[in-house]
């Protein structure tokens, strides 16, 4: 089954998966040549299992917030193979509490086959604002809340 509503459900389950520390699971939705590419840091993880290692190990004590989902349709490049189609493509926005700090993640999924073949992503760390842009230095300057939304649901469901 394929469609705007199954790619978002595919990614969705993926985050859910991964809040949930279900490796084995979260690998399964993702093609055996997938690519990861974390633009903020130069690093790219090639392959369906180093892209889930690189999670698996990272320091424990996170928390997954997946507060956007976006079916974005077509484009980007497809697979060299005969049958591929144009990839379809989804974004997700995620917060990722830890200890103290939050941070946040726009990614693009590449999707063919019912498998993620690709995830571009953005990372970006919350902090406070320059000197030169705090105390009502600016006209229209209004301090944000700390962001609490706890976003769609990351339950694993039943495949």
């Amino acid at each position: 089954m394929s469609g705007p509503a199954a790619d978002l459900n595919l990614v969705q389950r993926f985050w859910a998966l991964y809040q949930a520390r279900e490796w084995a699971a979260a690998q399964a939705l993702l093609h055996p040549e997938a690519h990861c590419q974390w633009w903020a840091t130069s690093e790219r993880f090639e392959g369906a299992a180093a892209i889930v290692h690189v999670n698996a190990v990272y320091p424990e004590g996170w928390a997954i917030h997946l507060l956007e989902l976006n079916a974005l349709g077509t484009g980007g490049q497809a697979s060299a193979s005969a049958d591929a189609q144009p990839r379809r493509r989804v974004h997700s926005l995620v917060r990722v509490d830890h200890g103290a700090q939050s941070f946040y993640a726009n990614s693009f999924f590449g999707l063919e086959r019912d498998l993620i073949v690709s995830i571009d992503e953005y990372w970006s760390d919350t902090q406070a604002a320059p000197a030169w842009r705090q105390n009502g230095s600016l006209p229209g300057l209004i301090p944000m809340a700390v962001d609490q939304r706890q976003g769609l649901s990351l339950q694993v469901a039943a495949s």
